[in-house]
């Protein structure tokens, strides 16, 4: 089994409506595909399962009957969720300066579900410097709005280290295999990431053709803080009244110094992961 946990903002999106609309080519091999809604739905709500508040041994029997329903005899499995990490609301993204500081006990009782089971954990990471500001939009939509260091508060930006979190999952999963791959390098390392997941039926996968949300220019920030609320209806209008591009420039919140900073932490981390034991780090 693969579990595929996000993180959010690395078109995780994109990657489970792929896999999931290629459900059917798939079974052919041996593999079942359970996207982002059933575990919630079927087992229990999510929210419950993740913060323990239920019994690990009725769990485990609920897990067992929830994998017969969903992909039968399959083979091998994957299992796709960003929100097995966490959210992204500040106290759940950047609680004590971490990212995901409740993510390793999220996690492990997913795992611990289907602890019968041979399971791998993947996660893809990114860029601090635009997941920050990717993490901060989303977060606000169906809200009020409010500023990119209202969402930050006091948080050390120093501290917001990909690897440590790698860390902290492995200590507290500890045997389970994880494997890794970068936002940036998605397009060109999707197939790889599905290999891994599921070996060579991953060839019976149509990636879908878009794999990004646009993001929003300066000026459509702007016109949103005027507007006040950040609503389906008024981000399809700040989107098409100001798009992303040459002349509606992509917001860049950060100084000269926290973008040097930001960067470097950040090829650091990659660096770190790559010599990580137990973690794979997937690249072009």
């Amino acid at each position: 089994m693969s579990i595929l946990i996000g993180a959010h903002k690395t078109a995780s999106t994109h990657l489970q409506r792929s896999v999931t609309d290629s459900r059917a080519a798939l079974a052919p091999h041996g593999v079942g595909v359970i996207g982002p809604m059933p575990i919630g739905a079927d087992v229990l709500p999510l929210s419950g399962l993740l913060r323990g508040r239920a019994d690990p041994e009725l769990l485990r029997l609920a897990a067992e009957g929830f994998l017969r329903k969903h992909v039968g005899d399959a083979e091998r499995v994957v299992l796709m969720n960003e929100n097995i990490l966490g959210s992204l609301a500040p106290n759940m993204l950047l609680q004590d300066d971490r990212l995901y500081k409740f993510a390793p006990g999220r996690v492990k009782r997913v795992v611990q579900l289907f602890e019968n089971h041979d399971v791998q954990v993947g996660v893809a990471i990114r860029a601090p410097r635009t997941f920050l500001v990717s993490a901060w939009q989303e977060n606000m939509k169906g809200h009020a709005f409010h500023s990119f260091r209202q969402y930050l508060g006091h948080t050390d930006l120093s501290g917001l280290r990909w690897h440590r979190m790698i860390k902290r999952l492995q200590q507290t999963l500890s045997e389970v295999p994880v494997f890794v791959w970068r936002y940036e390098d998605y397009p060109g390392v999707a197939l790889s990431v599905l290999q891994h997941a599921m070996g060579d039926a991953a060839q019976a996968v149509t990636l879908r053709e878009s794999a990004a949300n646009p993001g929003f220019s300066g000026a459509a920030i702007n016109w949103l803080a005027a507007h006040g609320e950040v609503s389906k209806e008024s981000t399809r209008e700040a989107l098409q009244r100001f798009p992303k591009g040459t002349e509606f420039p992509a917001y860049d919140p950060w100084s000269d110094d926290e973008r040097g900073l930001l960067d470097r932490t950040y090829d650091q981390d990659c660096a770190k992961l790559a010599e990580m034991p137990g973690v794979t780090l997937i690249r072009p």
